[in-house]
């Protein structure tokens, strides 16, 4: 009987949490608008359809940058457009800087941005939030990873935030036709997110509820239909749920041609968002660039083994909403050239042991 009691309860505290749900329109992406991967890769937990993990990534499972080897260094800036002339400003913005710092013990990722929306559609208002990650390999394919998040929201009210994440990333490998398959999982906003808000909710008739939602929940795959040395296709399916009270579905396609030059296309579908008369149909779409350069005669950059080093762009457009238009691009610059090779172990004998 006591089980049966504190089963029903659970359920109980779930239903009326979810009629209670009624964040701001795509208040659950807010960490991720100002990144163009994120915006044109599906923001998959997974690391996406062709394995990326850049500072951005902690936005949605620490445990993605588990594989960088090198100093990496973020920017990115999104502009967004309001066609609606019931707004009194027509024009926000998202910008965010990062950096990554592999370690002997893990992998750490500082990631900072800030959301400026006044868009009655979308509205997020004013925010700088801060991320921290730590991430490590635990055995040969699987990673795990965890995070902090913290920001200070201001525009509708004045509020804090203060989190935790924690991730997953298991490395299955090739499995039937698919190369590359990967499995992901996070939990995030663990902790107090931005609920003392005037902020207007997707259902403009109810009460604002916190964002981004408390305990969601990601999940997702990602593998390559695709595997050549001059070009590689691969997809990317995510399912999210912020504590049961809704249900999101992101899917990504990404292509790279000599592994110089990406093309990605997303959807995203918002369960919510389209019971409310929201959600656009339209996918974002991103083009990317890799581009490899040197630093000649630089006794620092030798020193260092910056000699050689990386930068990858990427721009994207995603319409947002009905009236809404998101521009974005991002840069990456990673310092050095990844390490492919393998240690070689040289086995010798002594002249006396001969």
């Amino acid at each position: 009987m006591k089980r049966i009691s504190i089963i029903a309860a659970t359920l109980l505290f779930c239903i009326t949490a979810a009629n209670a749900y009624n964040p701001p329109v795509n208040g659950d992406g807010l960490f991720e608008l100002s990144s163009a991967r994120m915006l044109s890769t599906a923001s998959s937990v997974t690391g996406g359809g062709l394995f990326n993990g850049n500072p951005s990534s902690v936005t949605v499972n620490p445990a993605l940058t588990v594989d960088e080897q090198r100093i990496a260094l973020n920017a990115g800036f999104t502009m967004l457009f309001s066609t609606d002339s019931s707004n009194d400003k027509s024009v926000g913005t998202a910008m965010q800087i990062g950096g990554i710092v592999p370690t002997k013990w893990t992998v750490m990722t500082f990631y900072l941005n800030g959301v400026f929306v006044p868009f009655y559609e979308m509205n997020l208002n004013d925010s700088v939030n801060f991320k921290f990650g730590m991430s490590k390999q635990v055995t040969e394919k699987c990673s795990i990873g965890l995070g902090l998040n913290t920001g200070y929201l201001w525009g509708a009210g004045k509020d804090w935030s203060l989190s935790g994440n924690v991730g997953l990333l298991y490395n299955q490998g090739n499995l039937g036709f698919l190369k590359d398959v990967r499995f992901g999982a996070s939990v995030l906003n663990i902790g107090k997110n931005y609920n003392k808000t005037s902020a207007i909710g997707m259902n403009p008739t109810e009460q604002v509820t916190e964002y981004p939602s408390l305990l969601t929940i990601k999940a997702g795959v990602a593998g390559l239909l695709v595997s050549s040395p001059s070009f590689n296709m691969g997809f990317s399916l995510d399912v999210t749920t912020p504590m049961f009270q809704n249900i999101m579905i992101d899917a990504g396609l990404e292509c790279s041609i000599n592994n110089l030059v990406y093309i990605s296309v997303a959807e995203k579908f918002n369960l919510n968002e389209f019971s409310n008369g929201i959600n656009d149909f339209i996918p974002s779409i991103g083009v990317g660039m890799k581009f490899h350069f040197g630093f000649k005669d630089n006794e620092y950059f030798d020193k260092k083994g910056w000699a050689e080093s990386e930068l990858s762009t990427t721009a994207a457009y995603k319409q947002m909403y009905g009236t809404v238009n998101a521009i974005s691009t991002e840069v990456d610059l990673k310092l050095g050239m990844e390490d492919s090779t393998p240690p070689v172990i040289t086995l010798w004998l002594d002249e006396g042991d001969e």
